[in-house]
């Protein structure tokens, strides 16, 4: 009897079949060692441990599969609590890819988690459903849980709502000049499940809608969570009541980047309102999100005065003169002790005394961003040792601190929860505090430090030795790194010498490395690609402005970083036809490709990526003299471009 690959792959694994002649068993076999099983019994088969099998579990994973009867085992009969964790290790597109093996593994995909990581945009598109892309979804299998509609076109009614609508978590909606009030009325009666809400750039949609009735409200958004209006200027009060009325179980409201091009009357109103609307949920609402959006110290000083309210999420930013005497924001931050994430970037009138309030008041903080409050200094940022549940920690571009008062926030205490550490542009910062940074921080996933001085060949050498977790690393600018750093080799100093022993480190050593950013290194030359780029899972990888790579680096990072989707070579006049075919035919995952102002290609290169890039969908080849002009038309060709670029 002939046995299949996946028969034979599960009896290898467990160690049957493994006899003299390698074969297997004979249905006529079977049935005489069940006789013989019946007339006495004979022992258990032992299980031969087999030494060359590739299998990513611990066998413990199959402990009842071996002790029972010989069944079909194997990847897709896995427990579904153990698929689901290896499915959070991948990312959407892998993920997308895995679930075609088998139905199981696309129930897995179907998990509610893994829905609203994925977004699906449609863009300048005409909802209707006799025309494309919606009579493509009509016709599909699987459902989704988040999308959204930029610029799109409504015409009549479309039957994708009451397909999909039950499906649906999140919406946006971003400047959709057809939108109407009845269009969305029509569209949100359809989605009884929706907990966000989004309007982006929608002033047309609010100019469009008046006079707003308030006497009947329509529909009642019974799950709706979270309200969110972005870029926007032209809502009024009525609006405001409006929208917040649909969702009576509103616990997070957003209003970012907008009141800008109004009037002080009027933005003075809307702000009243929008105090009001708080006082109105206090019981309910957990977050709040005012960022880039225009108010003043009085919004803030009664936004405080707001009583029993308990948030736990606060994102504020402020453009405005603060009084230099009990500013507002103290007042809030004495009230809200339960703030678990609070972003304050771009508040400008930061102080060391709301930074002192900060660390004394909120002892459950997890997230803490404070990019580009350039008043903070070291008096400020030393109280944040006091912090110990910090997770994310955000002080780019505070250019007043200095290694002391760094020091004495994070590196004098165990930090073991922290993941993520932004510090670009810092030029107070010296090398001697990366190290102390390194072994105190040693779970940290994500760094940046683009721009600041501190980042040498040495420093780096310290995050190849211990920060072996690392995902995201970003040293943007950081042009003292060159190739001896990321290479480990011809180094001056070795950074850890015993004896006689030399150690040092390459970049490779970080297995775990799905982003690197290396734009303005212009240090760095093919010795390192060729050396040093060996990277399993790096999928984002941006060295815009490395004038010194050229074909042969760029052939072999082609060949040894398989995963990558994402690359920027903008300025590396080096580059050629030749980088192009290479990373159109070894790349079959790449999806974004940014090659701006390189001199030396040709309509060779687009002929390569219209042949070999099959996954393409985002490109940028703008300033390239020698590519002709009708390289649109001929990229036209790639069927998964979702942009058509002007050369």
């Amino acid at each position: 009897m002939e046995m299949s690959i996946e028969s034979w792959f599960n009896l290898h694994y467990y160690g049957f079949g493994h006899g003299v002649d390698g074969g297997g068993y004979d249905d006529d076999e079977e049935e005489e060692e069940d006789e013989s099983e019946e007339e006495k019994p004979t022992p258990k088969e032992p299980i031969v441990e087999v030494d060359d099998r590739e299998f990513p579990f611990h066998d413990d994973v199959f402990y009842i599969n071996l002790k029972g009867p010989r069944v079909r085992t194997g990847f897709d009969n896995l427990p579904m609590e153990i698929l689901l964790n290896i499915f959070r290790f991948l990312n959407g597109v892998d993920r997308d890819a895995a679930a075609l093996t088998c139905k199981r593994w696309f129930d897995a995909m179907g998990y509610r988690e893994f829905l609203d990581e994925v977004c699906f945009h449609f863009e300048e598109v005409s909802i209707c459903d006799g025309t494309p892309p919606i009579a493509l979804f009509l016709r599909s299998f699987r459902h989704f849980s988040n999308i959204k509609l930029t610029r799109v076109q409504f015409n009549g009614y479309c039957e994708f709502w009451d397909v999909f609508g039950e499906y649906l978590r999140e919406i946006t909606f971003c400047n959709c000049i057809t939108l109407t009030k009845s269009k969305l009325t029509m569209i949100l009666k359809r989605l009884p499940f929706l907990e966000c809400l989004a309007l982006e750039e929608a002033d047309e949609f609010f100019k469009t809608w008046t006079p707003v009735e308030l006497k009947r409200i329509e529909p009642v958004c019974r799950c709706l969570r979270k309200l969110a209006l972005r870029k926007s200027n032209a809502f009024t009060v009525d609006h405001l009541y409006y929208l917040v009325a649909m969702g009576p179980n509103i616990s997070a409201l957003e209003i970012s980047k907008c009141l800008k091009q109004i009037d002080a009357p009027t933005r003075v109103k809307i702000l009243t309102t929008i105090l009001t609307i708080m006082k109105m949920r206090k019981k309910k609402l957990q977050a709040v999100d005012f960022s880039y959006t225009m108010y003043d110290d009085l919004f803030l000083k009664q936004f405080a005065e707001i009583e029993n309210m308990s948030l736990s999420q606060i994102s504020l930013s402020f453009f405005e003169r603060a009084p230099i005497k009990d500013p507002g924001i103290i007042d809030i931050l004495r009230c809200q002790s339960a703030i678990v994430h609070l972003d304050l970037s771009s508040f400008l009138n930061l102080t060391d005394f709301a930074l002192i309030e900060i660390s004394t008041s909120l002892r459950l903080l997890k997230t803490l961003k404070l990019n580009g409050c350039w008043l903070l200094t070291d008096f400020g940022v030393e109280s944040i040792y006091k912090l110990d549940r910090l997770q994310v920690l955000d002080l780019s571009d505070c250019d007043k601190i200095s290694d002391r008062g760094f020091m004495k926030a994070i590196v004098d205490r165990r930090r073991d929860c922290m993941s993520q550490l932004y510090l670009s542009m810092l030029p107070g910062l010296t090398d001697s505090v990366i190290l102390k940074i390194c072994l105190t921080l040693l779970n940290l996933t994500v760094i940046d430090f683009c721009g600041s001085d501190c980042m040498n060949d040495t420093s780096v050498q310290f995050l190849f030795c211990y920060l072996k977790c690392l995902r995201i690393l970003r040293l943007n600018g950081c042009v003292k790194i060159s190739d001896a750093g990321l290479t480990g080799e011809n180094l001056p100093v070795a950074v850890i010498e015993i004896w006689d022993t030399q150690t040092t480190f390459a970049i490779c050593e970080l297995r775990s490395l799905q982003e690197l950013q290396l734009s303005g290194c212009f240090k760095v030359t093919d010795f390192t690609l060729t050396h040093a780029f060996r990277f399993r899972e790096l999928r984002e990888l941006n060295l815009a402005h490395c004038v010194q790579i050229s074909e042969p680096g760029i052939e072999a990072m082609s060949l040894n970083c398989p995963a990558l989707e994402q690359i920027d070579m903008s300025d590396c006049f080096h580059v050629n036809d030749r980088c192009v075919v290479a990373l159109a035919k070894n790349l079959v995952r790449l999806r974004s490709l940014k090659l701006v102002r390189l001199p030396l290609l040709t309509v060779a290169s687009v002929d390569a990526l219209v042949e070999y890039a099959k996954a393409l969908r985002y490109i940028n080849i703008r300033g390239c003299p020698k590519i002709p002009k009708d390289a649109p038309e001929r990229l036209k060709k790639i069927a998964t471009l979702r942009n058509i670029p002007k050369c």
